[in-house]
């Protein structure tokens, strides 16, 4: 009896269930992005509605769309009850088109482009080369925003990753005694928007490629923002950056080598107003930290995603902002596994 007892603990505590579901985690993460490409949580945004309103609406077929609706509901993104299925309120808020704080761009993306090249992670690792099929070669940005399609979803994509963070950014740094802000790599605006929303003393600036600037007037005109917040052209690797009492990047520095995020470092130093500040945002790698498995994955992904992105970690970059001369360098946390990093320039440092 004793042994059949140990034998059975011995089974359950062996490590096998934790490494099939680890080996299977894209089941469970397909519940969530089917959902999406059926329109279900924008179907269950009208109402509740019951199984066999589901398949009727949506043109399922009767075999899998019971256990499918269980499923999410067991996973806690939908809720069953009298009416039928309704969405969860986490579903609720990101999974349904147009809703404020919709994730659908990102997820998208998440289903189009990543999935299918972390099936060639081990390519990846012997080779040394990204796997997207979204381009080709070391001109990313060029070629995604050449094609308007391209364009389009990747700056959605960023937009659903950086829009939670706005509100904390906000909050994290004292804008009431800076004036103007200028954004590195700010797509059409949205992260300026709401700092402008929540600070409207600030003169603002996004600095991206050429290539953006109509849809950055078509989201200012949507978003009322228009003449609130100017667009500047160019290359910030190649091009004068123009001064402001602070320069921010967030998002941004991982798409890079490490050599070419120290030549973007040193670049941004001098257009720093003396007594401003550099703020840098993104998922850091911190050893130790609750975030570092989450944020290892993601500097795999930007391996697989980019011709050379990959993240860094928090030490590795305010050693290169203190040697580059700023003066003060400090880091909080500012939500979604994210670091905030404000290097500060002193009054007396020549612009």
């Amino acid at each position: 009896m004793n042994a059949a007892r140990n034998t059975a603990q011995d089974t359950a505590d062996d490590g096998t269930t934790a490494l099939l579901e680890t080996a299977t985690a894209f089941q469970r993460a397909q519940l969530l992005l089917a959902g999406l490409d059926l329109g279900l949580f924008d179907l269950l945004a009208e109402g509740p509605a019951d199984a066999a309103t589901v398949r009727d609406r949506l043109g399922l077929h009767p075999r899998g769309t019971d256990d499918y609706l269980a499923a999410l509901t067991e996973t806690g993104l939908l809720e069953h009850g009298p009416g039928g299925y309704r969405n969860s309120p986490a579903a609720g808020r990101h999974l349904v088109r147009d809703a404020p704080a919709y994730l659908g761009g990102f997820l998208r993306a998440a289903d189009q482009v990543m999935y299918p090249a972390w099936g060639r992670l081990a390519t990846a690792l012997r080779t040394g080369e990204p796997q997207a099929a979204t381009y080709s070669g070391n001109d990313m940005f060029g070629q995604l925003y050449g094609d308007d399609d391209k364009r389009s979803a990747f700056v959605r994509m960023a937009e659903d990753a950086s829009r939670p963070l706005v509100p904390a950014l906000t909050r994290a740094f004292d804008w009431e005694n800076r004036s103007s802000v200028l954004e590195l790599g700010g797509c059409r605006g949205n992260v300026l928007a709401g700092l402008v929303a929540a600070h409207p003393h600030l003169t603002a600036t996004v600095l991206d490629l050429p290539a953006l600037r109509e849809e950055f007037d078509t989201h200012m005109k949507a978003l009322g923002t228009t003449g609130r917040i100017t667009f500047h052209g160019a290359d910030f690797f190649t091009d004068p950056l123009p001064p402001a009492d602070v320069v921010m990047i967030g998002h941004c520095l991982v798409d890079w080598t490490d050599e070419q995020r120290r030549a973007l470092v040193r670049a941004v130093h001098p257009a720093v107003r003396p007594g401003g500040a550099f703020l840098v945002w993104d998922p850091m790698i911190v050893p130790g930290a609750e975030s570092c498995l989450r944020n290892l994955i993601r500097s795999l992904n930007l391996q697989l995603m980019t011709p050379h992105g990959t993240n860094y970690r928090l030490d590795d970059l305010v050693r290169l902002l203190r040697t580059t001369g700023f003066a003060d360098v400090r880091h909080r946390p500012l939500g979604q596994d994210v670091t905030l990093v404000a290097a500060y320039k002193t009054p007396d440092t020549a612009a």
